[in-house]
């Protein structure tokens, strides 16, 4: 039988978030499709509480070494560790694929 991980949204994601959907909303005045995106996040993300490492780890170092993983939803990447000592999962980042991923991931690696 698999473990279940407790998935952990930390404060940097959860205003990623925020944001992401306040700007596809009240920016793009596109209220249905920011409401259906933050519908896939949180289904996504809840996913994780099974399986987390059936995500593979970034290709890009030093994130590769420290076990950083990305699932995509979207134009968006989802950012997260895997514990398996203490059966946690924590998204660090939400990010739109069109930005540069290594200036916000350096804050991960600190």
């Amino acid at each position: 039988m698999s473990e279940t991980y407790k998935v952990i949204i930390l404060p940097e994601a959860q205003k990623d978030i925020q944001e992401i959907i306040i700007y596809i909303a009240k920016e793009l005045c596109a209220v249905q499709a920011a409401l259906e995106l933050h519908t896939e996040f949180y289904k996504a993300i809840n996913s994780l509480s099974s399986m987390p490492k059936r995500i593979n780890l970034v290709s890009s170092q030093p994130w590769k070494n420290i076990g950083v993983r990305r699932m995509q939803i979207k134009n968006y990447y989802i950012y997260f560790l895997v514990d398996d000592e203490n059966l946690t999962v924590k998204v660090n980042a939400v990010i739109y694929m069109g930005r540069k991923q290594s200036k916000y991931l350096k804050k991960m690696s600190e």
